[in-house]
This record gives structure tokens, C-alpha cells and sequence, in this order.
């Protein structure tokens, strides 16, 4: 009978025992479920603060712009050019100039030999023209204040002045309005301005209406 009495005691610590663990692991599991609960919430609470911090610093910047604006009567815009756009115009360049060189020596004999000669002057000189363009003015940095009385472009190698009397047409451009992103461009005889507006309506909605009020193009004296 003793030994009866100490298999069942035994049996029932074992099972006291394996009752214990099955519930400490319970734990465990909803202990890491709630640490990786926590992690998923704290990065979408990064996410957000971020996406704010954004919105405050755009907010910002805007402020800043428009009060720089009513101080001296001027609307600034800055259009930014890639160093590496126009890296990649050298580089195609170069590489039209070296295949009008291949094609000149490969033009010095066989057939058709005007045509080549003709196929490879073509190609360096379209190569020539892409790198001499990717080092004027307009390839780089430029800044434009539209006064109330001219327009002033900041760029490398000086400042041009634009009279509104000398512009011959304007217009205002939403590629996208999900995207919040505006053009105005404006003419000079043969001369083309494109000023890009990310994010900032009403400083584009204000330079199209100097516009208005300032030029005068032949629609607007027919209408």
C-alpha cells in the first residue's frame, strides 16, 4: 500500500510540475506577443511624428517665404538643377563624339562613304551640342524674384532682367493635383521659363496673378 501511496504522490507533483511549466510558458508567449505589439505601435508612432515633422517643417518654410514676400513686395523661387543631370548629359556627349570618330574611320572605305562621313559628322556634332549645353546658365541653380514692376533671374555667370512689357505669354500648370506640385512658365519672344512649384499654391497663384495684372499678350488685348 505504500508504494501505491507514493506512485500517486509522485504522479501528482509531476503533474503539479508540468502544470507549473505549461503555464509559465503561457506567459512567455503573451509576454513576447505584447513586446512585439509594442514594437509594431512604436514605429508606427515614429512613422507618424515623422510624417508631422514634415509637415510642420513644409508649414514652416511657407510661412517664412510669404513673410519674406509681404516685407518687399518680391515672390522668391529657387529652381534647383542636379549635378548629376548634367554628369549624365557629359556623358552621353562624349559618347556621340567618340561614335562620330568610329564612324569617320569606319567612313574612310568600303561603299557610301559620303553617307558615313555625313552619319558621323551628325553624331558629333549632336554629342558637342549636348555637353556645351549641360554648361550654360540654365543647366545649374537660379533663383527668381517677380517683382512688381520686372522679373530678376539669379543664376551662375550674372543676373537677367525681364521686363513684364517684354513677356509674350504666360500659364499656369497642375500636372497632378494628388501630388501638390505646380509650373508656371512664361515667355520672351523665343525664350522659354519653366519655375516649378512643389507643394506651394498659393506663392504659384500669386506670381500667375502679377502676371495678369502686369502683362499684356494678344489673347488678353482680343479678349
Amino acid at each position: 500500500m505504500s508504494r501505491d501511496s507514493d506512485k500517486k504522490n509522485n504522479k501528482k507533483k509531476n503533474d503539479k510540475k508540468i502544470g507549473k511549466n505549461n503555464k509559465t510558458g503561457r506567459e512567455e508567449i503573451r509576454n513576447i506577443n505584447s513586446m512585439n505589439g509594442g514594437t509594431a505601435k512604436s514605429y508606427r508612432q515614429k512613422v507618424l511624428v515623422n510624417q508631422a515633422g514634415k509637415l510642420v517643417d513644409e508649414l514652416e518654410r511657407a510661412r517664412r517665404e510669404e513673410q519674406e514676400s509681404q516685407i518687399d513686395g518680391i515672390i522668391r523661387q529657387k529652381v534647383i538643377k542636379r549635378k548629376n543631370t548634367r554628369a549624365a548629359y557629359r556623358i552621353v556627349g562624349i559618347v556621340f563624339i567618340l561614335i562620330g570618330i568610329a564612324c569617320m574611320w569606319w567612313a574612310m572605305g568600303g561603299h557610301y562613304r559620303f553617307l558615313k562621313a555625313a552619319v558621323s559628322i551628325a553624331a558629333m556634332a549632336y554629342g558637342f551640342y549636348i555637353v556645351r549645353a549641360s554648361f550654360r546658365s540654365a543647366a545649374y541653380d537660379a533663383t527668381y524674384l517677380f517683382g512688381q514692376d520686372r522679373i530678376t533671374i539669379l543664376q551662375k555667370g550674372g543676373s537677367k532682367i525681364i521686363p513684364y512689357e517684354a513677356v509674350t505669354g504666360y500659364t499656369m500648370i497642375e500636372p497632378d493635383p494628388e501630388m501638390k506640385y505646380y509650373i508656371f512658365k512664361f515667355d520672351r519672344g523665343k525664350e522659354s521659363y519653366v519655375v516649378p512649384f512643389a507643394g506651394a499654391k498659393a506663392k504659384c497663384e500669386a506670381v500667375y496673378n502679377i502676371f495678369r495684372e502686369k502683362v499684356k499678350t494678344d489673347e488678353k488685348e482680343n479678349s
